[in-house]
């Protein structure tokens, strides 16, 4: 199969990769339909955290595609569900992992397309409790940008902060990718947002 393999600073190569096993116990495998450019992506390329990362290493930060063949014992995802997936490697056994707070794992590997493998190649293997299924008629290239750009805003407006419906709410940097989630996902709820743009 093909992938996009970061080399090096700034060498960046489409080459050809084996391709995963069968999905193992709680696993999907994922067929990748669209990868997202995210800031750790661009990072990555110009030689960031080269010192713990084993090269070549497939790029993709953030991705989306469909499923097309599910391990035993996964329940709630299906062959042909379009996905997402959470872009670390988490532990699964900590009590941040077992609450569903992957995000805050004790013992994460590292994100995919930085610190490990990504997503850019056509089809991997992910643990299906990190798999998040698309509603429906979100496309690929929409799913592809909401792990990181969707999912750190959840996180920051609504765990932490605790954003409510007719709240005010600042967002700095409005005009990037993080700010214009942030700018939609308070809109959506009926916030009056002020942002600051450079």
């Amino acid at each position: 199969m093909r992938s996009l393999q970061l080399h090096g600073d700034r060498d960046l190569r489409l080459e050809e990769i084996e391709p995963p096993p069968p999905p193992a116990a709680g696993e999907v495998q994922i067929r990748i339909r669209a990868v997202a450019l995210n800031y750790l992506d661009v990072w990555g390329f110009r030689g960031m955290a080269f010192a713990k990362r084993k090269m070549p290493q497939a790029a993709g930060v953030e991705a989306s595609g469909e499923i097309v063949c599910v391990g035993e014992g996964v329940t709630g995802l299906a062959v042909g569900d379009t996905v997402t997936a959470y872009g670390a490697e988490t532990c699964g056994h900590c009590k941040a992992c077992r609450e569903g707070r992957d995000n805050l794992c004790e013992n994460v590997a590292g994100i995919m397309g930085f610190h490990i493998d990504g997503f850019a190649r056509e089809y991997l293997n992910k643990a299906a409790r990190l798999v998040v299924k698309a509603p429906a008629g979100v496309s690929f290239e929409d799913a592809a940008c909401a792990p990181i750009g969707f999912g750190t805003v959840q996180h920051m407006l609504f765990d932490n902060a605790r954003l409510e419906p007719g709240e005010s709410v600042l967002v700095h940097a409005g005009g990037s990718g993080i700010g214009t989630a942030a700018i939609l996902m308070a809109k959506a709820i009926g916030c009056t947002v002020y942002t600051t743009v450079g």
